[in-house]
């Protein structure tokens, strides 16, 4: 990877991958040691990772670090609403993808537990239930689709500004209309204050997203990746 390029005005840092495995090799590298660091200085560490597609080959190589485990907890960023064993399931891919090998004695807590009866209810159960681990992560790991949004954090989402708010529960139930489900998404509190904040890109219609969010930050509902530009940012980014 190369030297980072600093977004001015913003606390973006951008790396540029030539492609999907060096840009899968540099993130391991990144969040393994912020994972390492957080091991040390508390005994535990929380790693909160992206679903979607772009994640999967990064997960794969995370699997096979070298890691005291046991003691990493792992949180989705959101989920859908959807049966547990249905192939969008967030968590069912950081099962099958990153819960493998050295990393099979991760304890991995999903938003939706089970015997819920609806979103609302589900993001106020996991927003009890979540407060336990250790908070602030010691690494959050972003994704961002060509709309702006992340995590669940959707433009025009019924719920956003609840889901923007500084003081905002831990878990927001979600409704966006763009979607053929209902989510729940760690709200924007719940996602700052990382030791690390990353962001996974791959494509030019990501890079041009990025461009176009950073081009007006100011606007956070119209691109909610928006409020994480004042704080510190590592864009991992190919084509």
């Amino acid at each position: 990877m190369k030297t980072p390029e600093v977004i001015p005005g913003t606390g973006v840092a951008l790396y540029r991958g030539e492609d999907s495995r060096t840009l899968a090799e540099a993130l391991t590298v990144r969040v393994v040691d912020q994972l390492r660091q957080a091991l040390t200085q508390h005994g535990e560490a929380l790693l909160v990772v992206s679903g979607g597609r772009t994640p999967e080959a990064f997960l794969r190589r995370l699997s096979a670090a070298d890691l005291d485990w046991a003691r990493v907890h792992v949180v989705p960023t959101d989920e859908r609403w959807v049966a547990k064993d249905d192939p969008a399931r967030n968590s069912r891919m950081i099962r099958q993808f990153l819960l493998q090998h050295r990393a099979a004695e991760a304890q991995l807590h999903e938003l939706v537990s089970d015997g819920q009866a609806d979103p609302v209810a589900a993001a106020t159960e996991a927003s009890t239930r979540l407060r336990e681990l250790p908070w602030p992560a010691a690494v959050v790991v972003l994704g961002m689709g060509e709309d702006g949004h992340t995590a669940s954090l959707f433009p025009g989402a019924p719920e956003l500004q609840q889901g923007l708010a500084k003081d905002a529960p831990l878990v927001i139930a979600m409704t966006p209309s763009s979607q053929d489900t209902r989510r729940l998404s760690l709200s924007a509190s719940a996602l700052s204050g990382a030791n690390a904040t990353l962001l996974l890109l791959q494509g030019e219609g990501k890079r041009k997203a990025l461009e176009l969010a950073l081009a007006q930050p100011q606007a956070l509902s119209e691109r909610p990746i928006r409020v994480f530009f004042q704080q510190p940012l590592e864009v991992f980014w190919c084509p």
